[in-house]
């Protein structure tokens, strides 16, 4: 296992061996803990970034591609109306 030197705020450092300690923990075991839910936590928020990025994008062009057709509206009432559309000349 690599070691390594931090620096921190004394009043941080309390708190993380008060924790530490109420936890049943080492230091270095709370924070490897800390440390491993951060990284998880970030990559997921990224992760959960670009799948909203990527849902807005097809909106938007969903949204483009209902104008051009003549209908108005958010993506789900443009697929909705498109179905309808369909079914009319199906049907």
């Amino acid at each position: 296992m690599t070691k390594l030197n931090i620096s921190m705020p004394q009043e941080l450092l309390d708190e993380i061996d008060a924790e530490a300690s109420e936890l049943g923990l080492t230091r270095s075991g709370l924070i490897q803990e800390a440390a491993a839910r951060y990284v998880a936590g970030a990559r997921g928020d990224r992760e959960a970034e670009r799948k909203r990025l990527s849902v807005e994008s097809a909106a938007s062009r969903m949204r483009a591609i209902g104008e051009r057709c003549g209908l108005t509206g958010d993506a789900a009432q443009i697929v909705a109306e498109t179905r309808a559309a369909e079914d009319s000349r199906h049907g």
